[in-house]
């Protein structure tokens, strides 16, 4: 068994990182212990259900890792325009 090293650079891609290399365990574990002639048929079953919860997990990180980041930057500075509201009265022209 070869080893490697992955620097990741941000909470996001290590939970990329580790739920990536949990599938990849997961889909080896259901080929090894699939019966003769059923390997594609399970391992395309753990891929349409396991596989959507890796990607909505990575959807999930990346949108909030965007939204944090907007959120922590704020909104930009400058001159804020302020509407004031003023009565106003509609002139009448005579009886209805």
């Amino acid at each position: 068994m070869s080893h490697m090293t992955i620097a990741v650079e941000t909470p996001f891609e290590s939970l990329v990182v580790e739920q990536a290399l949990a599938f990849a365990r997961a889909m080896e574990a259901t080929a090894n212990g699939a019966a003769d002639g059923t390997v594609l048929d399970q391992c395309e079953l753990l891929a349409l259900s396991k596989g959507r919860e890796l990607l909505r997990a990575i959807l999930t990180g990346a949108a909030q890792q965007q939204a944090d980041a907007v959120e922590k930057k704020g909104a930009p500075a400058g001159p804020v325009n302020v509407v004031r509201r003023v009565a106003t009265k509609v002139a009448r022209r005579g009886p209805s």
